[in-house]
């Protein structure tokens, strides 16, 4: 019933938050705040969209800034309706939308879960060693919360989700031609 507006308005929601997070962090920048914290509309956009973020950082640097926040609204556009089509496959068959060839789909979800490993790794990192220079800790506690709280949360579903379909995938065997009777 909600199927079709949940795939279509999780993306789109998301790509006017991401509009909408770019623009305050042009403003933060603009008025001169970045040399004394990091912008939390910037942080929160990389937060909230952290596997998207990873893979930013192959093209950040090589494109200019307008084509380069325009390829991540993209990215994140079809990042979510991904997540939209996963969220509905979760519930209809238990499991994520990947490659139905399995040595594809158990390489996809080792990445995914290496992917959420370092997440979380550098989390911990970032927030035990770095404490009074992080950028991460020098947001203010009701923007540091959310930031913190949407990499967490990215990070556990990254190792969760792909486990549960990576075991799933080793439990059901696909039928063969041999294993019918005639």
């Amino acid at each position: 019933m909600w199927a079709k507006p949940l795939r279509y308005a999780l993306p789109l929601a998301q790509m006017a938050l991401g509009v909408v997070l770019i623009q305050g962090w042009y403003s933060w920048l603009r008025a001169g705040m970045a040399a004394q914290a990091p912008s939390p509309d910037h942080m929160l956009l990389l937060s909230i969209n952290a596997p998207v973020s990873l893979a930013r950082a192959l093209w950040h640097n090589h494109v200019p800034d307008s084509w380069d926040n325009v390829a991540f609204i993209l990215a994140i556009g079809i990042f979510w309706y991904w997540v939209a089509l996963n969220i509905l496959s979760l519930q209809e068959r238990k499991a994520l939308v990947l490659f139905r060839w399995a040595p594809l789909r158990i390489a996809a979800d080792v990445l995914f879960i290496a992917m959420g490993a370092c997440m979380g790794w550098w989390l911990c990192i970032s927030t035990v060693t770095t404490l009074p220079t992080s950028p991460l800790l020098q947001l203010r506690w009701p923007c540091l919360i959310p930031v913190w709280a949407s990499v967490f949360i990215w990070s556990l579903a990254s190792v969760f989700l792909p486990t549960h379909d990576l075991i799933r995938s080793f439990r059901t065997r696909p039928a063969r031609a041999s294993d019918t009777l005639a």
